[in-house]
C-alpha cells in the first residue's frame, strides 16, 4: 500500500477526532474528588454581586444599588393590539414606564398656594368595569377592612380598638369634590402613601402592597360603597330586596352589639 501525504493527513484527522471523543466521553460518569473540568472558566467563574453583600467599590460598601434618577424601566413583553390575553402584560409594561402624573400619582401639578393639586376623578385612561371594581373590593377586604370595616364606616376589628374614631367614608368631606379630601386623587394618595399629621403617622402606606392600578380599583370600590349607601331601597329590584334587607338587619345588630370606643382622641 502506498502511503501518500493525503492518506497521512486523513489518518491524523481521524486520530484527532477519536482522541477528542475519548476526552469528552471521559467526562461522563466520572467519580473524582478533584474539581470539575472547566472548558470555559471565564463563564464559570465570572464575577457577580450577591444581595446584601459588601463591596469596597462603592462608598457605602453595598452591592445593592438604588435605581438612578430618570431611568426608564423595561423588561416586560411588548404587547401590541388589544388582545384580551395580553392585557396583563400590557398593564405591567405601562406600570414600568410610569408615564402620566395623574395616573401614577393622582395629581396634576400644584395649586396657586403651592399645595398639591389632586385629580377630581379617576383618570379617563383607566377603564372602570365590573371586574375592576371587584378587584378593588378584593384588595379593600384584604388591606382596608380590618380597620375601616367591610362597609367603610370605620368599625373594623382593629378600628374599634383604636385610640380615636377612624374616618367614616360617608362623611360629606370624602364625597365633596370641591374639598381636597373628596377628590379621587387624594383617596389614591392616602392608599399609596398613608397619612401623617404633625409628624404622627395616622395610617401606614400601602404602596408596597398595591400598585397604581390596584389602588385606583380600591378608589372605584370606595365610590361604589358610597353610592350604594345613597341608593334608596325602592330602587333595588324586588327579587333582591329580601336578601339585602336581611344583610341590613344583620349589620345593624352587629353595630348595636359592638363595644363603644371610649378612649377618646381624634384625627
Amino acid at each position: 500500500m502506498k502511503v501518500t501525504n493525503k492518506t497521512t493527513s486523513t489518518l491524523a484527522l481521524f486520530a484527532t477526532i477519536a482522541g477528542g471523543l475519548g476526552v469528552l466521553s471521559g467526562c461522563r460518569g466520572d467519580r473524582s474528588d478533584k474539581p470539575p473540568r472547566q472548558f470555559f472558566p471565564d463563564m464559570d467563574d465570572q464575577p457577580k454581586w450577591k444581595p446584601q453583600a459588601e463591596t469596597p467599590f462603592f462608598a457605602n460598601k453595598r452591592t445593592m444599588r438604588e435605581t438612578p434618577a430618570n431611568v426608564v424601566a423595561f423588561g416586560r413583553v411588548g404587547i401590541t393590539g388589544d388582545q384580551p390575553w395580553g392585557k396583563p402584560w400590557a398593564l405591567q409594561r405601562t406600570a414600568l414606564l410610569r408615564d402620566g402624573e395623574a395616573v401614577f400619582y393622582g395629581t396634576t401639578g400644584a395649586n396657586a398656594d403651592g399645595t398639591v393639586k389632586y385629580v377630581d376623578r379617576i383618570p379617563a385612561s383607566i377603564e372602570i368595569t365590573p371586574d375592576f371594581i371587584k378587584l378593588g373590593q378584593t384588595k379593600f377586604n384584604i388591606y382596608c377592612s380590618v380597620c375601616h370595616g367591610f362597609d367603610g364606616a370605620g368599625k373594623g376589628m382593629v378600628g374599634q380598638a383604636w385610640s380615636y374614631a377612624l374616618p367614616n367614608f360617608y362623611d360629606p368631606k370624602y364625597k365633596d369634590a370641591t374639598q381636597y379630601t373628596g377628590k379621587d386623587g387624594y383617596i389614591f394618595n392616602v392608599i399609596r402613601n398613608g397619612v401623617t399629621t404633625n409628624g404622627e403617622q395616622k395610617m401606614p402606606p400601602y404602596g408596597h402592597a398595591l400598585n397604581e392600578q390596584q389602588a385606583w380599583a380600591v378608589v372605584a370600590y370606595f365610590r361604589a360603597l358610597q353610592e350604594a349607601r345613597s341608593v334608596p331601597l325602592s330602587d333595588v329590584p324586588e327579587s333582591e330586596r329580601p336578601a339585602l334587607e336581611e344583610k341590613i338587619r344583620a349589620a345593624v345588630a352587629a353595630n348595636a352589639s359592638a363595644p363603644a370606643n371610649t378612649q377618646g382622641g381624634g384625627k
